[in-house]
């Protein structure tokens, strides 16, 4: 009789780790990608053949986050549509909003201009978390004329690790401080 009641207690305790085990699992399976409850960013990077001089002019970032690779944004700022978001270094300071009339300002998770980098990282979440960002660069003078920009934007998806680079074939006319060389983004964790 004793040896019955070992018996089932073993079973017992066999039955309930494999319920632990597999309740466990259910709940939290180990996938690539993020846990619950992570965010992610976009992180930028803007490269100038001189030095990054935003009292003589202004650099933009500008960012199509609708989806649609057919309709991102190019070169000339009268054409950008109101769904576009951007950023400008402009005297030293980064704004960040939507072109939409009205539109509140957007806050940078973090930003940094040194030397001939500027660097920005985005919240996707500001973004309305697109499952892809269209992006370009321009440099300007102070009236909005441009000295250089990418040959045409790129896009970015945003799955953890997404990398992508902005061609740039030729110098522009604004001098080396607004004569862009590089241009990256990098989708990351939000930290």
């Amino acid at each position: 009789m004793r040896i019955m009641n070992v018996k089932r207690a073993i079973i017992i305790f066999l039955m309930i780790g494999t319920l632990t085990v597999v309740a466990g699992c259910a709940r939290w399976p180990y996938e690539p990608g993020p846990e619950p409850g992570t965010d992610y960013q976009l992180k930028i990077t803007v490269e100038v053949e001189g030095i990054v001089d935003s009292s003589d002019g202004m650099y933009y970032i500008v960012m199509d986050a609708d989806g649609n690779s057919a309709t991102g944004p190019e070169y000339d700022i009268s054409f950008w549509d109101d769904r576009f978001y951007y950023i400008k270094l402009e005297d030293g300071f980064f704004y960040f909003a939507q072109k939409e009339e009205g539109s509140p300002e957007l806050y940078l998770a973090d930003s940094l201009f040194s030397g001939n980098k500027i660097q920005v990282t985005i919240a996707l979440s500001d973004l309305e978390d697109p499952n892809s960002i269209d992006i370009n660069v321009v440099t300007t003078d102070s009236e909005n004329n441009n000295y250089d920009h990418l040959d045409s934007y790129f896009t970015i998806s945003t799955i953890l690790g997404s990398t992508g680079e902005g061609v740039i074939s030729g110098g522009g006319t604004g001098g080396a401080d607004f004569d862009i060389v590089k241009a990256t983004a990098e989708i990351t964790h939000l930290y």
